[in-house]
């Protein structure tokens, strides 16, 4: 990534983290408060109506997408009149699917009255809440999907600022006024409506400042789509692998249900707490470099782009292992004092959950690589994985329980997304040998990271203090393990990864041009 791309990306990373560990907080605090004033059943309600909204929205899948694909090549040429009939397809698109969205909403409602049947609350109360939803989603497809834009060109981070920041603000508002309303659940009502206006409105402008040639084009989406019929081949293929992941997202906590109690699925909720925590973070942290790819893939350079990747593989596998490593070696003593030691399921559902976050965070390079390149043919790549997750979970989940279900996507992530993607990436995208270029290099260094991580694991269960009895002690045993492990690990990969040196000396480069301008 050229410097630009570069300090494009490390913005979009800080802002994502920040807004991320506002909304965190801010969740904390605003849970109580709404249960207080607005009642279980309204934030209950509120649940049920976005889990129908995620099916609703699944007509979208893979448009926003496939559009971002086609975007990268004309940001880079700067060809703005491609970028806005591009963005007119989108536009026409989107009415289309809105107009479905629309018609399946007004289908659903009509079964409200069984749906929400058991509900203490005024059956309006649904209908208002799942109306104000759909108001919202209505302004993303018919206004707010210009944004595609500020994505391609690796500012996202004011598409943030604008959605996390109008969300932030209405919620800290409403949070303040439930306490002294005489009707709190319209207040919680206005104040979804103002926000979504607010959010609307504050995007627009910003898309005018920035993009002053960017227009609601007048021509005719048929013809547009006549233009670029890939746009639709690329959406229906990225449509069935987000729809396959979607679905065994969805199925995999039921074969849980199915093999062991509603109890031990809640314990292993709370190493999924902790450890999911940190792994969204560190995947925010990295996702701003999504469309940096794209942008350096358009430029075809392909030194630079092997420069790039091995630059990308190496810092995250290096930075996530140490952070998962350190989170894993205290989430025991961490359990036994928040809630209890009768919380624990054991080593191996620990080290699984580790394994698991690790291994979801390090696919991102090789996701991002074939998303820049529009690699998305594969359709029987998602399939084939669902199969491997869902035979091996039930059948290793009657034996083995948890640990069974979690080894179904274990062998279908190092199967499809550790084996198959990386060598599809290279024979399709890179066109180059992947066994000497990529899974060779790769192997001694997942052995790098399964000595580190026997070794530290052993190490502090060794010397593991018998004192870890409550949060100041666990504190201070983290900062100690991360003062240990972290640089321990980013040396070894300084030395013996090339990836690691390139990036040391870009964020070292970065940091030292900063500190002269200033």
């Amino acid at each position: 990534m050229s410097d630009s791309r570069t300090s494009k990306s490390l913005k979009n990373a800080g802002v994502t983290i920040f807004y991320y560990f506002v909304s965190v907080i801010l969740g904390f605090w605003s849970r109580q408060v709404f249960y207080d004033y607005l009642g279980s059943e309204v934030l209950g309600l509120d649940t049920t109506a976005s889990t129908m909204f995620m099916f609703l929205n699944l007509a979208e899948l893979g448009i926003g997408s496939s559009v971002a694909y086609f975007m990268y090549r004309p940001m880079f040429e700067n060809d703005t009149f491609t970028m806005n009939e591009i963005v007119a397809l989108q536009g026409w698109i989107y009415r289309r699917v809105a107009a479905i969205i629309l018609i399946g909403s007004f289908i659903l409602m009509f079964f409200f009255p069984w749906i929400f049947s058991d509900i203490k609350i005024p059956l309006w109360y649904a209908y208002a809440t799942f109306s104000i939803m759909l108001f919202g989603s209505m302004l993303g497809y018919f206004i707010n999907y210009r944004q595609c834009v500020l994505n391609a060109d690796q500012k996202g981070y004011k598409v943030t600022r604008v959605t996390q920041g109008a969300g932030v603000l209405f919620r800290i508002l409403l949070i303040v006024l439930l306490p002294v309303v005489s009707h709190p659940f319209l207040l919680y009502l206005g104040t979804n409506v103002l926000g979504s206006i607010f959010g609307c409105l504050w995007l627009n402008h910003i898309l005018k400042k920035e993009y002053p040639w960017l227009h609601k084009a007048e021509a005719s989406g048929r013809e547009l789509l006549k233009k670029y019929p890939e746009i639709i081949t690329k959406t229906k293929q990225i449509f069935i692998h987000k729809v396959t992941t979607l679905i065994v997202n969805q199925v995999a906590p039921l074969i849980m249900y199915a093999f062991t109690t509603l109890s031990a699925v809640a314990y292993y909720g709370n190493y999924l707490t902790l450890i999911d925590k940190a792994k969204d973070v560190i995947k925010n942290a990295f996702s701003s470099t999504y469309a940096a790819v794209g942008n350096l893939v358009a430029s075809h350079d392909d030194e630079r782009i092997q420069s790039v990747f091995w630059e990308l593989i190496d810092s995250r596998l290096n930075l996530s292992f140490s952070c998962i490593l350190v989170l894993g070696m205290i989430t025991e003593p961490f359990i036994s004092v928040w809630l209890s030691p009768n919380y624990l399921l054991g080593k191996e559902v620990l080290i699984l959950v580790c394994v698991l976050s690790f291994l979801s965070i390090n696919r991102q390079t090789v996701d991002s690589f074939i998303a820049g390149y529009g690699l998305f043919q594969d359709v029987f790549a998602p399939a084939i994985e669902a199969v491997i997750n869902l035979s091996v979970a039930i059948g290793l989940g009657y034996l083995w329980d948890i640990v069974g279900v979690q080894c179904g996507t274990l062998a279908s992530t190092l199967i499809i997304v550790y084996g198959w993607k990386p060598y599809f990436l290279y024979t399709r995208g890179f066109n180059r040998n992947p066994w000497h270029e990529y899974f060779i290099p790769m192997l001694w260094r997942w052995s790098l990271l399964a000595v580190n991580g026997i070794v530290f694991f052993s190490l502090a269960e060794a010397f593991r203090p018998e004192s870890l009895d409550n949060y100041i002690s666990i504190g201070i045993y983290f900062v100690v393990l991360s003062i240990i492990v972290v640089p321990s690990i980013y040396i070894q990969f300084y030395f013996l990864t090339p990836g690691t040196r390139r990036f040391h000396a870009r964020i070292v480069g970065l940091i030292r041009n900063k500190l002269q301008r200033h």
